[in-house]
């Protein structure tokens, strides 16, 4: 991380201000946006910064996070994305692997009681996910399913700009959706989930097995050279992905589905295979436009920001 990548770009120090704030397992991205900032397309950053991860301290290295970042501002809002399980609903970290240290944290109550603002916590897949159906790659259309493939696989409905988390916050868990019943097991304990076929460590193991060296990096260059064996594992990868696709399509019928996560980057191997073979394979089916996230590793910031604003109630 470089001084530059550390530090935000601050202006208009007398603003009132919303600030989304992504913590992810190594690092923290922070936005800082103007509180009447419009809703229909990413705002302006006022600042734009990313921190080291504070792990050890979580609660009051964020809280310094916050304070650095608003300086002489007047807050409206804070919201935090999280990975792991949030009980979005009560601002409660239930668990966090790559951050144990907010594992049962009551986050929002005890940010809000240091900073004296109000203060949000979700799930940081749900905020990539609006940030991809409201600004990025699913923007203009309704009803977007958001899927991101990286060491697990997670989905979220967003529908009117706002995630569909179901009775009890855990639908979209396409990753989980059976592909194979002989499979391996599951992180979940079940076999043959699609995140035993196509996550990145069942994708790295099936590349040695075929004889690759190196990581995902390597099987898509391989891929992309015509190296038959890395043709056989994106294309096995590529069909459980469709076959998913399908089932999704049979239950939800989104208007859209966003791919993203650092499986499904440039040069987009799995995507439009999958894409390819949802095609061929489709019955009855309606198949929606299937295309690449847009946002990248900053989808998560955009997404707190635009909660951020939502929740406050400015719809400019």
């Amino acid at each position: 991380m470089t001084d530059t990548e550390a530090a935000a770009t601050i202006v208009a120090a007398d603003a009132i201000a919303v600030l989304g704030i992504d913590v992810g397992g190594s690092s923290v991205k922070h936005l800082l946006a103007r509180a009447d900032a419009s809703t229909a397309r990413p705002p302006e950053p006022l600042a734009r910064g990313r921190n080291a991860t504070p792990k050890s301290a979580p609660v009051d290295g964020l809280a310094a996070i916050v304070e650095a970042v608003r300086g002489d501002r007047r807050l409206t809002r804070l919201v935090l994305s999280i990975p792991g399980i949030v009980d979005e609903a009560r601002g409660i970290v239930v668990r966090s692997t790559n951050i144990p240290a907010l594992d049962g944290c009551a986050l929002g109550d005890r940010l809000e009681a240091e900073l004296g603002i109000p203060v949000d916590v979700i799930n940081d897949g749900h905020a990539a996910a609006v940030a991809e159906a409201s600004w990025g790659a699913g923007a203009g259309v309704d009803d977007v399913f958001v899927l991101a493939l990286g060491t697990g696989i997670a989905g979220a409905h967003v529908v009117g700009g706002r995630v569909v988390p179901g009775a009890h916050g855990s639908a979209g868990e396409l990753g989980h959706i059976t592909i194979d019943p002989s499979g391996s097991v599951c992180s979940c304990g079940r076999r043959g989930c699609l995140e035993t076929i196509i996550g990145a460590p069942a994708l790295r193991a099936a590349w040695a097995e075929a004889g690759g060296s190196g990581g995902t990096e390597s099987l898509f260059a391989a891929h992309t050279d015509g190296h038959a064996a890395a043709k056989r594992v994106v294309e096995h990868a590529a069909s459980a992905l469709a076959e998913a696709i399908l089932t999704l399509c049979a239950l939800v019928d989104p208007g859209c589905i966003v791919i993203g996560g650092g499986l499904a980057q440039a040069p987009h191997h799995l995507v439009t295979l999958a894409a390819r073979f949802v095609a061929e394979r489709a019955t009855f089916h309606r198949i929606p436009p299937i295309v690449p996230a847009t946002l990248g590793e900053w989808a998560g910031a955009n997404g707190t920001v635009l909660t951020a604003l939502l929740r406050q109630g400015t719809l400019v």
